[in-house]
Order: C-alpha cells, then sequence, then structure tokens
C-alpha cells in the first residue's frame, strides 16, 4: 500500500449538529461598546511620507569591515570602563576592543 492508497479519517458528528451562521458584527456596535467599556483610541502615528512623495532613498552606513561576532561576559566594572572609554573618544565598541589589541600587542613586543 502507497502513501496515495491511504484513507484519510474523517470525522461526522451527523447533521443534527448544524449551526445556522453567524450574523455579521457592525463595526459601530463594538466601537461603541469598547468605548463604553473604557477602552480608547489607539492614535494612528503621522504618516511621515504621503503616498503623492516619493520615499527618500535610505542613506548607506560606511564599511568597516567587522563581519564576525563577539558576545562574553564581563564584570560589571569592566564594561562600565569599555564604556567610559568609547563615549570619552566617540569611537564604537569594537573600536574600542581592537584599541586595547593592539595596546597589548605593542606592549608585548
Amino acid at each position: 500500500m502507497t502513501g496515495n492508497d491511504k484513507k484519510r479519517a474523517t470525522l461526522d458528528f451527523g447533521d443534527d449538529l448544524e449551526t445556522p451562521p453567524v450574523p455579521p458584527v457592525d463595526p459601530n456596535a463594538v466601537k461603541a461598546a469598547t468605548r463604553a467599556a473604557g477602552f480608547r483610541d489607539t492614535p494612528r502615528a503621522p504618516e511621515l511620507f504621503p503616498s503623492s512623495t516619493v520615499r527618500p532613498t535610505r542613506r548607506t552606513r560606511r564599511k568597516t569591515g567587522r563581519t564576525e561576532q563577539f558576545a562574553t561576559r564581563l564584570r560589571a566594572d569592566t564594561i562600565e570602563t569599555i564604556y567610559a572609554y568609547a563615549d570619552r573618544h566617540e569611537i564604537t565598541l569594537a573600536e574600542t576592543i581592537e584599541r586595547a589589541i593592539a595596546a597589548l600587542l605593542q606592549a608585548k613586543s
């Protein structure tokens, strides 16, 4: 017997269980009920680019050559030191780590 020869199981609940179709719901009645219950309308965000205008092209970011991910757990004081250095010199965390490694290698030689 192949997979095509198998019969599917069917559920037969009989004809006496037919339910009448659900009547359509009036959206205005739903809004009135939700307002009466204390819910309010969610404000819509303003449309930044109306459909009649053309969206500006996205600005491309400069390529850094950094494609590898490096995740590790550090002590809180170490993280704060790294962030403080990066903020003080206005560089990324990746650049901070690269500078630290360069300094370690230079000190070693």
